[in-house]
């Protein structure tokens, strides 16, 4: 009796393993980042050029959620749902006189751009800094 119930078990272990492997997930969909490393100079002023970064990016259709870069920082954060299709992906840290702003964009011909900039005036001391976004897919 003993020996039919370590080979059941054996058996019943087999096809476990059969069925998660055979049931498993393909794997979600990786994480898309859009960034650039700049030197800024800490004393902005309007007439300074964007530092920017634009990429053009083919994404599946589905709900991703989308977050400003900089540095360490991860906000401000926002979900958005997105056709599948072809769009540019563009970064920018921006100059006024005496902060920064950060803004990006997504944008498919043929539909209106989608927008997430950060609200606050953000100020640096010279420096090197990395900014961007990602679109983490919900899939």
């Amino acid at each position: 009796m003993i020996g039919s119930f370590g080979k059941a078990a054996a058996v019943a272990a087999a096809a476990a393993a059969v069925v998660t492997l055979a049931g498993g997930s393909a794997g979600a969909a990786s994480t898309a980042y859009n960034t650039r490393t700049v030197h800024l100079d800490g004393i902005p002023v309007e007439s300074d050029a964007d530092a920017c970064t634009t990429k053009t990016i083919s994404l599946a259709a589905g709900t991703y959620t989308w977050t400003q870069i900089l540095d360490n920082s991860r906000l401000p954060s926002r979900d958005i749902t997105l056709a599948a299709g072809t769009y540019t992906w563009t970064d920018c840290l921006r100059p006024h006189n005496g902060y920064y702003q950060q803004t990006s964009s997504l944008a498919k011909p043929g539909s209106a751009p989608a927008a997430l900039n950060d609200p606050n005036q953000l100020t640096f001391s010279a420096n090197d800094y990395t900014f961007g976004s990602l679109l983490d897919p919900h899939f």
